[in-house]
């Protein structure tokens, strides 16, 4: 009879330390063992042989029977990175499981998917602003952004909504910033104290004093329209005054035949840190082409020495998958952060992966390696089952069930608490 592998956690664990290991196995009729094997740094050196096969590298270890199908092993793992794990049953051997190791630092953090660009019915976009927030808590979101077109009490309203409810699913307040007319300025707010948008309409003459005034500071000669360069800067400090964070966004959008943004431009604003973020993946890019052009630019000004802090974000105008206009759940965030106070400094710090998901195997991600390369074992290992879990949790949210809120809130809680023995 073949035996089965129904579950093992935990699955994130402390480097440099023996940790427990335990697994259910089915139809084990045999003393199981089990099989640890780092992926990246090594535990055994090739040489002198150059070659060994790995089944001779790394040894079985005996399993303990805690009872009822449950086994435990004591398992070093000595550096950050990702581990394989297999079992084996007399002949017969499993199939390859992965397991994760974090150094402290960044065991003090957890994940935070989020999308920092979306719409409702608002401004442009489909549905109200608490059914958007429901339908991203049950695709798996810790966090979301409201960023209607020059709109920001959607998202403060949401945000003072979905507080009373629940303080496992954050909405940060935000707007998307453009001068009415100036459809090519587009900039995202989020967490500011105020509507930026406003100061179009009710302050022009001091836009315009402020604009001439940049142009008069900053050598804009690089950029093909300093005057256009000239507004991006001014969004983007009229943001920070309001103690908001600024992220530009998707330069490589394709609108009336051409990019919304020229290359030289955005480079220019990038090389100089005039934006908090910039929007790495993102919506609006059916063919993959837009993103892919600005993921050319990012690794080119990184090799140059700018460090520059990547969010994901949809720019999503509906939650109604396979859409005309289909961007929901393909692209978001993956935040290192120790709370939802620390998201933005995580972003800056660089502690912020993009990621464009096409299914549970099939994603990019794109940040510092580090953390994109954790990002990747969480994709794969964490998200299918997290989504689950905050389904049920999305359907007590919208359904405003204080009971089903505290019951699935334990669900989740406990399930973490397996996942990660950190």
């Amino acid at each position: 009879m073949e035996f089965c592998v129904t579950e093992i956690y935990p699955k994130v664990v402390a480097s440099h330390s023996r940790q427990t290991l335990y697994v259910r196995l089915d139809g084990a009729m045999a003393a199981p063992e089990v099989r640890l094997s780092p992926m990246e740094i090594y535990g055994v050196s090739h040489y002198p042989d150059y070659w060994s096969h790995h089944a001779d590298r790394y040894p079985w270890v005996a399993l303990t029977d805690c009872g009822e199908g449950l086994y435990s092993a004591e398992l070093d793992f000595a550096e950050e990175q990702r581990y394989c794990v297999k079992f084996r049953v007399g002949e017969e051997v499993s199939g390859t499981y992965y397991l994760y190791a974090v150094d402290p630092d960044l065991a003090a953090l957890r994940p935070y998917k989020g999308d920092t660009h979306l719409h409702t019915n608002r401004s442009d976009g489909h549905g109200e602003p608490f059914e958007v927030a429901c339908a991203y808590r049950a695709a798996g979101y810790d966090f979301i952004a409201v960023t209607d077109h020059g709109r920001y009490a959607p998202s403060d309203e949401l945000q003072a909504e979905m507080g009373i409810l629940t303080d496992r699913f954050y909405v940060m307040r935000g707007e998307e910033v453009h001068p009415k007319g100036g459809s090519y300025f587009h900039i995202v707010s989020l967490d500011a104290d105020r509507h930026v948008s406003a100061v179009f309409e009710q302050k022009p003459a001091y836009v315009e004093t402020e604009i001439d005034r940049i142009l008069n500071e900053w050598d804009l000669s690089p950029c093909p329209d300093p005057h256009a360069a000239a507004y991006r800067i001014f969004i983007a400090e009229e943001i920070r005054r309001a103690g908001g964070f600024a992220v530009l966004a998707h330069p490589f959008w394709e609108t009336d035949q051409e990019y919304n943004y020229q290359p030289d431009e955005c480079r220019y604003h990038l090389r100089n840190g005039h934006f908090d973020a910039l929007e790495l993946m993102g919506g609006n890019d059916d063919t993959g082409n837009g993103n892919n052009l600005l993921e050319l630019v990012y690794h080119d000004l990184r090799a140059e020495g700018c460090r520059i802090p990547v969010v994901g974000a949809s720019d999503a105008h509906t939650t109604v998958l396979w859409s005309d206009y289909d961007h929901f759940s393909k692209q978001f965030s993956l935040v290192f952060a120790t709370g939802y106070d620390d998201l933005l400094t995580g972003v800056r710090e660089g502690r912020s992966v993009a990621v464009r998901r096409e299914s549970d195997k099939h994603f990019r991600c794109v940040g510092e390696y580090r953390y994109a390369k954790y990002a990747r074992f969480l994709m794969a290992e964490y998200y299918p089952a997290y989504a689950a879990l905050c389904a049920a949790h999305a359907e007590a949210l919208f359904a405003r069930d204080e009971a089903a809120l505290t019951a699935t809130e334990k669900r989740i809680a406990a399930w973490q608490e397996r996942f990660y023995n950190v």
